[in-house]
């Protein structure tokens, strides 16, 4: 079975320019580089799946609303401190999405740091 389309908004120019050479293999990839805010609301999304992967400081305001009006059946949100992750996911359950699962992953061994993946499915879908 071959995946659906799969849209990345990056806006971190050496990112982006790492999946390029990446995902060049791929004919349903494209890669956007800009902020979410900005990009997305301009993409014909119809996301089945969307992935935020945001720096410490959580998710804006404006980009979590972009995201909703995506209107994703499910997110999964990776976030690199437990207080953003909180904030926003106040936010994702006030616009209509539910946490359905959370989990820590240690992706930095001997450090401190702990990665929190949690996954959220759009209510009534």
């Amino acid at each position: 079975a071959q995946a659906g389309d799969l849209l990345a908004v990056e806006r971190n120019t050496d990112a982006v320019a790492d999946l390029a050479v990446n995902l060049h293999d791929f004919d349903n990839v494209a890669v956007y580089e800009g902020d979410v805010e900005a990009i997305l609301p301009l993409l014909p999304v119809d996301a089945h799946l969307l992935v935020a992967h945001p720096e410490a400081s959580g998710l804006s305001r404006k980009a979590i609303l972009a995201i909703v009006a995506a209107k994703p059946e499910r997110i999964i949100y990776v976030s690199s401190d437990v207080a953003t992750l909180a904030r926003d996911g106040r936010s994702l359950s006030q616009q209509g999405y539910s946490l359905i699962e959370v989990q820590p992953i240690d992706m930095l061994p001997q450090t401190f740091h702990i990665e929190t993946v949690s996954l959220w499915e759009r209510n009534g879908r």
